[in-house]
């Protein structure tokens, strides 16, 4: 898990990373299974502050959150509660792909093919003698 802080407009805080790194990593291990890449930026923007997430994982998934308050603390809380929403739908979908109930497809059903009566099917006299000249040149 590589999780990296970019400041933009706002000084360089360790305390800041230190109160969201276990956080962000916490939510991680709770639903990955694979290594992942995060990328967390703040900004100041005015009297806001603005707070990206990227995220990365290794099983073929990216997605990115933004969050933004007056208070740094609650935006990078709002970040975490959005991250841990989009976490738990991708485990569910990397969990339930094979299933039938949580596919695209669930709307469609299997037909069971009815037997056909063949003798009521009208063939063409021409399609019989062909049906016969194949037997007769593959000796059945």
């Amino acid at each position: 898990m590589n999780c990296r802080f970019s400041f933009k407009h706002v000084k360089r805080s360790q305390t800041l990373i230190d109160y969201s790194e276990p956080k962000i990593l916490a939510k991680i291990e709770k639903y990955a299974t694979k290594p992942i890449d995060v990328h967390v930026t703040v900004t100041q923007q005015g009297i806001n502050y603005d707070v990206r997430c990227h995220v990365k994982g290794g099983d073929g998934f990216s997605f990115q959150l933004e969050a933004e308050n007056t208070d740094l603390h609650t935006a990078i809380d709002m970040m975490l509660h959005k991250m841990e929403g989009q976490l738990k739908k991708q485990k569910d979908k990397i969990k339930h792909h094979k299933t039938p109930e949580r596919s695209n497809f669930k709307h469609l059903r299997v037909v069971e093919e009815e037997e056909e009566d063949w003798d009521a099917v009208p063939i063409d006299a021409e399609e019989l003698l062909k049906l016969e000249r194949a037997k007769v040149r593959s000796g059945s």
